[in-house]
């Protein structure tokens, strides 16, 4: 007799917790980023160094709190970096943010035919895949699927 009547509670208490976890984990859309320029630090047959900025376009109506970051950049389908980033920053409301992150390749089968690119004009692409971390409580992971092309005009060697 009090066996559907415990049934019934348990499921109410149950779909309570579940809804107070839908509110502490709130919903937003997922930023855009996107590749801005990249710039060459210092080159030499084993490695090179260069530094990347990226923009952050946040469609959101609050304010987005990057953490933490895992990311693979490739150029043209070359790998040029892969890494982790804890450098903290916030993404207004409905506004952009630029980070920079310096990173360390090694492109050297692929320099020469990057900087002829450059030289001829040729439109470069590229690709961002990874994870970012934002500072909402029990958050997941936003995945990152971006690609897009530079314009050599506005690239730095």
């Amino acid at each position: 007799m009090f066996r559907p009547i415990k049934t019934a509670a348990l499921l109410i208490v149950t779909l309570l917790w579940l809804s107070g976890c839908a509110i502490l984990r709130p919903s937003y859309t997922k930023p855009e980023i996107s590749l801005a320029n990249v710039e060459m630090l210092k080159a030499n047959l084993w490695e090179q160094n260069f530094r990347l900025q990226l923009r952050v376009d946040n469609p959101n109506n609050r304010n987005l709190p990057i953490r933490g970051m895992h990311y693979q950049i490739y150029i043209n389908d070359a790998r040029l970096a892969t890494g982790v980033t804890n450098q903290p920053f916030d993404v207004p409301a409905y506004g952009s943010e630029y980070f920079e992150l310096n990173v360390r390749s090694n492109l050297w089968r692929h320099i020469a035919d990057l900087v002829k690119m450059v030289e001829r004009q040729q439109p470069v692409s590229y690709r961002i895949e990874g994870h970012i971390r934002t500072g909402f409580f029990l958050s997941p992971a936003i995945t990152l699927q971006e690609k897009g092309t530079l314009d050599p005009a506005n690239l730095s060697f």
